[in-house]
């Protein structure tokens, strides 16, 4: 296999609902330009340890909102509910970079994606063990693997490598500092979820923070012209035999470049697989 002409690495937490909806946008990098890029993802950290709404800009209130804009908004399938707290991602985070150490990153997205939708699309807690327990079952992983993970120094080492690289964004996305956040000492700023560097070369381009396809394309073309870019699945047989795991209505949807509507007939016709979550759910080859 050719080594790839590009890297694409993704800043991003678990933990985060833009993260989470932004799932589209990494399953159509990975369409479209296949083994030519490297796509790396990376943990931001979000948040090390549990805490209250004393002291921040946000409220429970202001959360269920946002997310119910966003399952409005975008389509992927969201649970709904008040937090009385701020929970860490950082166990979730370390899970992910001790998945990639250990099992490479098809098992490390593998889980990454199984805790989004534990958290996102069933309303579990982050941080609460048994929720990683669960996704990890879900990616295969056993109970003491992931604990050993957990207790290892070297994966932890290695994810603060990442929170460090997330906190040193590139000039590219330093110049639209309006889609990056203030690191919590109040010092630098830091990649939002999820953020994009496009790397090739000597040339390097950005796409911070949540933003829409057609910016991911523009960066990806910008640091790699000369890339060739595959064409939307034909049908949605041919794009589920080729996913990694079960997808929502919503990024069959964006992969195909179809509206959610269209892509809930198509998969219905093919007989595809429904598992209901939230406003909607996950299909997989039937």
């Amino acid at each position: 296999m050719a080594p790839a002409a590009a890297t694409v690495t993704i800043f991003t937490d678990p933990g985060c609902p833009f993260g989470f909806n932004a799932q589209r946008q990494d399953l159509q990098v990975r369409w479209h330009y296949g083994d030519a890029v490297d796509v790396r993802t990376r943990m931001i950290v979000l948040r090390s340890e549990r805490g209250t709404f004393e002291g921040t800009h946000l409220t429970s209130d202001m959360l269920v909102a946002n997310a119910q804009r966003m399952r409005d908004e975008y389509g992927m399938p969201m649970a709904v509910g008040a937090r009385e707290f701020l929970p860490s991602t950082r166990a979730a985070c370390k899970a992910f970079v001790g998945a990639r150490l250990s099992r490479g990153d098809a098992v490390a997205d593998a889980l990454l994606r199984a805790v989004r939708v534990h958290v996102h699309s069933l309303g579990s807690v982050i941080d609460e063990p048994a929720t990683l327990v669960a996704a990890a079952a879900d990616a295969g992983i056993e109970a003491a693997e992931l604990e050993a993970w957990l207790a290892d120094d070297a994966v932890e080492a290695a994810l603060e490598e990442d929170v460090a690289a997330a906190r040193a964004p590139v000039p590219e996305a330093l110049a639209l500092p309006h889609k990056l956040a203030r690191n919590g000492d109040g010092g630098g700023m830091r990649y939002t979820a999820s953020s994009a560097v496009v790397e090739a070369g000597e040339r390097t381009t950005s796409a911070p923070g949540f933003q829409p396809w057609a910016a991911y394309e523009v960066a990806i073309a910008s640091a790699a012209p000369q890339l060739p870019r595959r064409a939307a699945p034909e049908s949605v047989g041919e794009l589920l035999a080729w996913a990694p795991y079960p997808l929502a209505t919503a990024e069959v949807a964006a992969v195909r470049g179809v509206s959610i509507p269209a892509a809930r007939r198509e998969l219905e016709e093919a007989g595809a697989s429904f598992t209901a979550m939230a406003n909607d759910g996950y299909w997989a080859a039937g």
